[in-house]
């Protein structure tokens, strides 16, 4: 039996050892909100601390991105990149995927850059620019790019002088960085300005009093997004728009795979398309009266060992007019069909272009057609003219399976590279004479 002194020092014992469990448990909160607080000014003040050694990459591992079955599932790929590996559910993407996709590339084309004219490991030659720039391949993506790297500054394509109330702007954008990684500035974008001179603050990101900036970032406040900025010189009317994007999660599924970037002004109108999906699309993006004067890229990256890549330019102006072409002046020439370089393969984005052609012989039923493919002079004259005639059955197969039309209303033929429409070793005059014809029987 337990005396009263023994019961009393029980007591005694609990009652310190939980006064002092709570006094340690406030301590150690302490400590952790002052840690917590410690670390916050660090990320905050080390704006330009390199990454950790496990995302640093360089263009020679990061990009060069290794596409494997997964043996999780047939239909699902692996990327592997230095010491990271994701899986990349959109590894094949496939054509009905654009079924709403409903960009259509200008009429004629007025600018191309893929940097073929260009050496490997030099500045781009018809650019201006205040940043690091340099002209790379990368493993799994067509053609050259330009790898823009840590720092800022503006790359300005000087052979753009043209800025009708409609144009449509492509490019191919790619991005080396583990998005989940915190950085202070991570950014490139595509600014339209009404600055005179191109030349002009290239350290600036703003595109003076009228203009319309859309940016790809990562790793601010976590994951990555798109956005646009409209600037008005009644400030009244500026705004700001984000959106998340599928390829900037943080699991980074989309590092070191290709994004397609189509942006498409109709008047004041601007939509902005990433893949397959309208991002935006802002029906006064710019003021009446206001006119354009040129476009830049611009990039602001803080971190070391972080990339982005601009490739496969495509610049052009004019609405289509597909069925006034077709149906009453009986020829139709298109550079809204395009194919991966030196094969047969319809990509994905040309699928609102022969979705509307197609469209165009469904109301038109009495009307057939001839399908013609052209090519540029890369390559020789034989195969060219083998690829410009299975380019042609590739796009009638895709109207007769895809849209249903009756494949005895089409006919196919190639003319490889022998009816040139442009002369020339200009990256724009091989990207007039790649085209598709479409001619009424």
């Amino acid at each position: 039996m337990k005396t009263k002194y023994q019961v009393n020092g029980f007591i005694l014992f609990f009652f310190f050892f939980g006064l002092s469990s709570v006094v340690n448990a406030q301590f150690w909160k302490k400590i952790a909100e002052t840690a917590e607080k410690a670390v916050e000014r660090t990320v905050l003040n080390k704006t330009d601390e390199k990454v950790s050694n496990k995302t640093s990459k360089t263009i020679d591992d990061a990009t060069d991105v290794e596409y494997k079955k997964s043996k999780k599932s047939k239909n699902k790929a692996v990327i592997s990149s230095g010491n990271d590996e994701y899986e990349d559910i959109d590894a094949e993407t496939t054509f009905e995927v654009y079924s709403k996709f409903d960009f259509v590339p200008g009429e004629r084309i007025i600018a191309f850059e893929d940097f073929s004219q260009d050496a490997i490991g030099d500045l781009p030659a018809r650019w201006n620019s205040s940043g690091s720039a340099e002209v790379v391949t990368i493993k799994n993506a067509e053609g050259r790019y330009i790898q823009v790297t840590t720092g800022k500054g503006s790359y300005v394509p000087e052979f753009i002088t043209e800025f009708p109330d409609n144009f449509t702007l492509e490019f191919d954008m790619v991005f080396d960085f583990d998005v989940s990684k915190y950085a202070f500035k991570r950014y490139f974008s595509v600014v339209f300005s009404d600055l005179a001179n191109p030349a002009y603050e290239l350290q600036n990101s703003t595109p003076g009093k009228n203009g319309f900036v859309f940016s790809v970032r990562g790793g601010i406040g976590g994951g990555g997004a798109a956005d646009i900025r409209k600037y008005s010189q009644d400030k009244q009317l500026n705004l700001f728009s984000d959106k998340k994007m599928g390829k900037l999660t943080k699991d980074n599924r989309g590092r070191g795979k290709v994004m397609h970037i189509s942006i498409w002004k109709q008047n004041q109108r601007m939509r902005v398309y990433i893949d397959e999906e309208k991002v935006f699309d802002i029906p006064r993006a710019f003021e009446k009266n206001v006119t354009l004067k040129n476009l830049k890229f611009f990039s602001e990256i803080s971190p070391q060992d972080t990339f982005f890549y601009l490739g496969n330019m495509r610049y052009a102006i004019g609405e289509p007019d597909l069925r006034n072409k077709l149906i009453s002046e009986g020829t139709l020439i298109t550079y809204g069909i395009t194919f991966d370089t030196g094969k047969a393969t319809v990509k994905s984005t040309s699928y609102s272009t022969i979705k509307n052609i197609a469209n165009i012989l469904s109301e038109n039923p009495a009307v057939n057609i001839l399908i013609t493919g052209h090519t540029d002079t890369d390559g020789d004259a034989s195969s060219n003219q083998k690829l410009s005639e299975e380019r042609a059955v590739a796009v009638k197969n895709i109207m007769v399976e895809t849209f249903g039309i009756n494949k005895s209303r089409i006919k196919t033929s190639g003319k490889g590279e022998e009816s040139p429409v442009a002369v020339g070793n200009k990256p724009e005059a091989k990207a007039k004479n790649r085209r598709v014809e479409f001619k009424k029987l």
